[in-house]
């Protein structure tokens, strides 16, 4: 039966919206120059000055903008450009003369270019050579700090698999709403590329040749250029890739390594005889694995014992590597000489840097850069040396109080599959609240990962938690940061040991934990929305369910999605096996058994998870009596990013969840 927005009565749905909003405007700040991440962070080596970027939300709203701040040694904090364009990624040169970075001032939203500064003068930054047709990923400094190497896009190619956009920003142009979109099957437009700049006369050069896709690279070397290149410019083709090496002077990739993982993060010594890189099972963009050094000379390869699955790598000279990383269940950052093949740890914590993964940079011989945040903790800025750690800046907003205040820390918890591996993950838990509801939150993935960072990477978990529920936050089998082992796990078994890893994990909560199992709940985005409808029909323990972003129909969503190739991989199924692990394990094939009230959400711009599998199982309730509620967001991708979705979102999520609390 079609079921209403909400039955709550009007001032109990009244009172959650103002709550929801409060939320968001304590979280945000909107308008008031308020930072509420930090994705980039460098250190000017000459003066100390600290460049930094992350998002922000203007007075009106809107999607979040990226700003760039510079911290001087004195702790003031100046704000450059403005919040009509994105200025993210800064960079300085080694000699800390210039800092570079992206920008899509005056190129039209998302169309990244590149800018320079001069140190002395770092607002009056100029456009060197704009690439026509095309936005600038990433850029990484030559020694020299005269040269840099540009990793470009299509501005009609795909935006990464767990981005919330759909498109590399900037292909679009003013047509009229008539006018059809139009797919051939070709690649056009589509492609990514690598190119040498030189800042002194504005030469520009391409490296590498038509057919080669080039996902990251890296000078190796003064004379060479290091990348991960696939055959395909599709998202899937990032599945299918290897390692290859060019000469800077221009000309093709040749194969250097290739590997039956995915790779991530290359990055070669600065006198290039030894390339470093991140290995595993894992998504773009979500970068969690082994890492291995290769000999350039010989092309032999290792994996050095530093006892942390990584995430992001740097050098500090040719035989120091800087690693930061994951040993379940906190985040370390350390240094790896490669000639000892001795570790030193320079930063250890039960928290956690960065985004998605953890992320931190070196700083001087010995110091790391920590933008760093935990579940409970705002993120913040410090550094990390020899004598302890100090801290830099403090992004917390001065209202956030009464939000914190209602959020205990996280608490790491371990239990048991059915075939005893051991599981963990973590609980949060609301203060003042005796025996709260239960709501289980499943990450994205399958191979993406939990750590007790800020709101666990998901405004809507400590939305959660400080409306009085407890939310547990599990790694089931297949998650990143335990080793490739315990990632492949759920390789050709996806909604099979991982699902009931969950549900121990329920079990485990509430046999050692004051929560009411009487009332649970269920929800995530993406892999945890796939995993919240399968769940839905194999059990109707819960009271309620949102499934966000899911994926519930593995036939259709392998010839609608943007990376098939990820669902042939994860499932070991074939579309065209009828009766086989795509009929089995898809939850629309299984939606005739759901009782449990569900609320679907999607954004209509997704090409990860399209937004008619969310559509296709809501009609299949419908069709069954079961309660639900459809929310398609026009302008929003994989994930809701403009201000007033997340609100709008929240609103519905907290509604949905206080409608069916007592539900018998």
């Amino acid at each position: 039966m079609p079921s209403p927005e909400s039955d709550l009565p009007s001032p109990a749905a009244e009172a959650i919206e103002a709550q929801v909003r409060d939320y968001f405007e304590r979280l945000y700040r909107p308008g008031t120059g308020q930072f509420h991440g930090i994705v980039h962070v460098a250190a000017n080596p000459a003066s100390g000055v600290i460049a930094f970027s992350g998002p922000m939300i203007r007075a009106g709203g809107g999607f979040p903008v990226t700003r760039i701040g510079l911290l001087a040694p004195d702790g003031a904090v100046t704000l450059l450009g403005s919040d009509t364009a994105n200025d993210s990624q800064p960079k300085w040169s080694p000699d800390g003369s210039r800092l570079a970075f992206l920008s899509d001032r005056d190129h039209g939203a998302g169309n990244f270019q590149l800018m320079i500064a001069s140190a002395e003068a770092p607002d009056a930054a100029s456009a060197p050579a704009p690439i026509a047709g095309e936005a600038i990923e990433s850029f990484v400094w030559a020694a020299d700090s005269r040269h840099l190497l540009l990793q470009s896009a299509d501005a009609g190619a795909d935006a990464a698999g767990s981005a919330a956009t759909a498109r590399i920003g900037g292909g679009a142009s003013e047509r009229p709403s008539w006018m059809p979109t139009v797919e051939t099957g070709s690649h056009d437009g589509l492609w990514r590329h690598a190119h040498i700049l030189d800042i002194e006369c504005g030469a520009l050069g391409r490296v590498g040749v038509d057919g080669q896709n080039v996902w990251e690279a890296d000078w190796c070397g003064p004379d060479a250029v290091v990348a991960i290149i696939s055959a395909s410019p599709t998202e899937g083709g990032w599945y299918q890739t290897e390692i290859a090496i060019a000469p800077a002077a221009g000309g093709a990739f040749e194969r250097f390594a290739a590997s039956e993982v995915e790779l991530a993060g290359v990055t070669a010594s600065p006198d290039g005889k030894t390339i470093a890189v991140i290995e595993g099972r894992f998504h773009r963009t979500v970068q969690l694995g082994s890492l291995i050094l290769y000999d350039r000379a010989t092309g032999a390869p290792r994996e050095p014992d530093i006892g942390a699955q990584v995430s992001a790598l740097a050098w500090r000279d040719t035989k120091r590597l800087f690693f930061t990383g994951f040993t379940a269940p906190g985040s370390i950052a350390g240094t790896l000489n490669i000639a000892s093949n001795t570790v030193a740890i320079e930063w250890r914590a039960s928290g956690t840097a960065g985004r998605k993964v953890p992320y931190a940079v070196p700083e001087g011989r010995d110091a790391v850069l920590v933008p760093g945040h935990a579940f409970n903790r705002y993120p913040y800025l410090a550094r990390s040396g020899p004598t302890g750690e100090e801290l830099l800046l403090d992004l917390t907003p001065p209202d956030l109080a009464p939000i914190q205040a209602r959020m205990k820390p996280a608490e790491v918890v371990r239990w048991q599959g059915r075939d005893g591996l051991e599981i963990l993950g973590y609980l949060a838990m609301p203060d003042g609240v005796e025996r709260p509801p239960l709501v289980a939150f499943i990450h994205g993935g399958p191979s993406h990962l939990f750590r007790d960072s800020w709101t666990f990477d998901n405004p809507l978990a400590a939305l959660l938690v400080s409306s009085g529920y407890a939310v547990l936050f599990p790694n089931p089998r297949g998650s990143s940061g335990r080793g490739l082992d315990f990632a492949s796990r759920v390789i050709g078994d996806m909604a099979g040991e991982d699902a009931y890893d969950i549900l121990a994990g329920i079990d485990h909560v509430i046999a050692n934990r004051p929560v009411d199992g009487s009332r649970l709940f269920v929800t995530g985005g993406s892999y945890g929305g796939f995993m919240t409808t399968w769940l839905v029909g194999q059990t109707g323990r819960f009271q309620a369910a949102c499934a966000i972003a899911p994926l519930t129909d593995m036939r259709s969503q392998f010839f609608t999605a943007h990376h098939p190739e990820f669902l042939s991989l994860y499932s070991g199924g074939d579309p065209y096996d009828v009766g086989g692990v795509f009929d089995q394990r898809s939850p629309l094939a299984h939606a005739n058994k759901v009782t449990t009230p569900t609320l679907l959400i999607a954004g209509e711009m997704d090409k990860t998870t399209p937004p008619a599998q969310a559509v296709q199982f809501h009609h299949a309730l419908v069709l069954g009596d079961v309660p639900t509620n459809l929310v398609l967001y026009p302008e929003e991708g994989h994930a809701a990013a403009r201000y007033e979705a997340q609100i709008d979102q929240g609103t519905r999520v907290l509604r949905w969840f206080a409608q069916w609390k007592d539900r018998n």
